[in-house]
């Protein structure tokens, strides 16, 4: 990197920074969880908001080169890896397996409801979704039913995280829930990929990935849980071991996170089950530190850079965008509700699993962003289910606390 590149990509980290703690502080002194400040704090000063009615002073103050957007790119990416280790290491599997009837009821209801209800839109209003069945008359429908079906892992975690709910029950079920959605919703759309789009635009085969899915996790819940035993009993044995401990578990996160994304889902979703690996050990000392930088830094920049990266406003369709935003959060709160309602959760537990479902956040954006860029949506649908992500990542917070009253 050129020394004029590294100032300038210096100043835009630490703009970007700036504009999270600013707006997560705000939020937070509101009584809202900080990751809602900090999307926030990217649709304001970002393309949506000041780039719309102050273009050239949105110009002034974030634009940057190709080549610094890219290394931010490449940070921000990272950022990401680290904080769904951080959740990883949240879980109680314990609580998990105690649970695994809700989770698997509330699982299929929360991607069956919004799936059909996506598929049968389509079909229903074609007027609206500009659906034309002469030419692959079954891929808009199923995309569609795809991306409301998903969950955001990263989003919903540091939600549960700022709400103090990550270790309780109704946290347990909507994060393992959330995993196991995220999931289904990429093989959903690797399987969408690989028999209605051109091959070039297909990377892995259906099948390696859900073997390979299953393959990482069943490794992470139970030989990753003794290695990391052994690993964290031998570093203790040795000088500098902390240090040496830190180390080798990044190495592990990224190869994972590589493998991840080498199957064709997402790399966080590696990286999450390397947290696993370790969740049911006594927490690392060394885990502490890398906490306090990962929820300090590369979080915050991670969730603001969404809201800098969209524009809300450019090819808005207000009809399509209600739509998409009403059948997707009916889908996903009436199907994970009902879920766990059938489990025996009470109400209010049921409606906090289904609000808390509901955010599709990142994960969303990077998938419907994949769709447009494989032309199977377009600019329109695209803009309707951007603005769908971000606001059911918005209302999940804060409906999720009004629902439970505070009670975990």
């Amino acid at each position: 990197m050129h020394h004029t590149d590294l100032i300038l990509f210096i100043f835009s980290i630490s703009k970007l920074l700036l504009v999270a703690i600013a707006f997560g502080s705000i939020a937070q002194k509101l009584g809202m969880p900080k990751i809602i400040g900090e999307l926030l704090g990217g649709i304001v000063f970002g393309p949506t908001v000041l780039g719309t009615f102050f273009p050239e002073t949105q110009s002034w103050l974030f634009s940057s080169p190709d080549s610094i957007l890219v290394s931010m790119n490449v940070l921000l990416k990272f950022g990401a890896i680290l904080l769904l280790f951080i959740i990883g290491l949240e879980v109680n599997l314990h609580t998990v397996k105690e649970l695994k009837k809700t989770i698997v009821w509330t699982s299929f209801f929360g991607v069956a409801f919004p799936f059909l209800l996506g598929v049968s839109s389509v079909f229903l209003f074609p007027a609206i979704w500009n659906y034309n069945p002469s030419e692959n008359a079954w891929l808009l429908p199923l995309f569609i039913g795809t991306a409301l079906s998903i969950s955001a892992l990263p989003v919903i975690a540091r939600i549960l995280m700022d709400l103090g709910m990550l270790k309780s029950k109704v946290g347990s079920i909507i994060l393992a829930t959330a995993t196991i959605d995220d999931i289904a919703g990429w093989i959903l759309f690797a399987l969408l990929t690989t028999y209605f789009v051109p091959s070039e635009s297909s990377h892995m085969n259906p099948l390696i990935t859900m073997l390979g899915v299953s393959g990482m996790f069943f490794f992470a819940v139970t030989y990753g849980n003794r290695l990391t035993k052994r690993l964290i009993a031998w570093s203790e044995k040795i000088s500098d071991g902390n240090n040496l401990f830190l180390g080798l578990t990044l190495v592990l996160v990224l190869i994972f996170s590589a493998i991840a994304e080498g199957i064709g889902i997402h790399a966080v979703l590696g990286a999450f089950l390397v947290g696993l690996a370790f969740s049911n050990r006594e927490p690392h000392k060394m885990h502490d530190s890398l906490r306090k930088v990962v929820m300090s830094v590369f979080s915050p920049l991670y969730f603001v850079s969404i809201g800098f990266g969209l524009n809300l406003i450019k090819n808005f369709d207000v009809v399509l965008a209600l739509l998409v935003l009403g059948i997707a959060t009916i889908g996903k709160v009436g199907g994970a509700w009902l879920g766990a309602n059938i489990s025996k959760l009470n109400t209010k537990e049921s409606l906090a699993v289904g609000f808390g479902m509901n955010a599709r956040g990142a994960v969303g954006i990077i998938l419907v962003t994949s769709a447009y860029q494989a032309k199977i949506i377009d600019e329109r649908v695209y803009v309707a289910l951007l603005t769908m992500a971000i606001l059911t990542s918005l209302i999940s917070g804060p409906m999720m606390k009004k629902i439970l009253s505070g009670r975990c």
